[in-house]
């Protein structure tokens, strides 16, 4: 199984009461070639440019979204092509304002939060898993280390037994599981920053009435999973505030 993660603004000691995100889009190896076939397809037919790299900020921002009729066009067949992609979507919503963290070797929560899901859909399915992050590693500087230090100084970690210890780096321009994850953590961001699991968007705001359908697509890919004792571990985790 392949698990791409991406995330959606990044939490940091300036920041204010902004909701970032990391999601992870999982998929099974041998469905990897149809999904990709699928995305490229839908970039050729409405965007004419089928070697476009799928960034949400870039398409499914609100001025974009009310300027250009073909990233409306692109973002309508995407979703609703997601809801029936053989992936599934996990993400962690963080709230902040953030504090400096106090161990830079500890692995970070929001990245734990998601290495558990993925696990048990791997043990699931039975197979392991290779963990895909966007860049090259130097924006997220020791990740590396973390994760093995994770996995093999933890409790918690070395239960992870169906994942590779060390993630890998691919760029984004080349890789459709990541502009995936990275499309759906700019929805599931902007959903929770303009507050709509808790306020119905005004009726004349197209835009974000279209943002909740989006959001529902993606939600429609997530499992929630159950512990032996009884404790429910959601798909989408919401933590606590400051915490990262």
């Amino acid at each position: 199984m392949l698990a791409f993660i991406d995330e959606s603004d990044h939490p940091s000691a300036n920041g204010t009461g902004r909701r970032p995100v990391v999601a992870a889009v999982c998929l099974d190896e041998q469905d990897a070639r149809t999904i990709n076939e699928r995305v490229y397809a839908i970039k050729r037919d409405v965007l004419g440019i089928d070697r476009a790299e799928l960034k949400g900020r870039n398409i499914l921002n609100r001025p974009t979204y009310r300027r250009k009729v073909e990233a409306r066009a692109f973002a309508e067949d995407f979703f609703a092509s997601l809801q029936d992609m053989p992936v599934t979507v996990f993400a962690t919503v963080m709230a902040g304002p953030f504090q400096p963290r106090s161990d830079d070797n500890i692995l970070e929560n929001r990245f734990r939060i998601l290495v558990r899901r993925i696990e048990l859909l791997a043990t699931e399915r039975n197979v392991m898993t290779s963990i895909l992050f966007d860049g090259d590693g130097s924006q997220l500087s020791g990740l590396n280390e973390r994760f093995r230090a994770y996995f093999y100084g933890s409790c918690e970690g070395k239960g992870n037994v169906h994942i590779v210890d060390t993630p890998a780096f691919v760029d984004s321009a080349s890789s459709v599981g990541i502009q995936i994850a990275d499309m759906c953590a700019y929805v599931v961001r902007v959903y929770h920053e303009s507050r709509l699991s808790v306020e119905t968007p005004p009726q004349d705001d197209l835009y974000l009435q279209t943002v909740r359908s989006w959001y529902r697509a993606i939600e429609q890919r997530t499992r929630n999973f159950y512990a032996p004792n009884g404790e429910l571990i959601p798909g989408f985790l919401f933590m606590a505030p400051g915490d990262y």
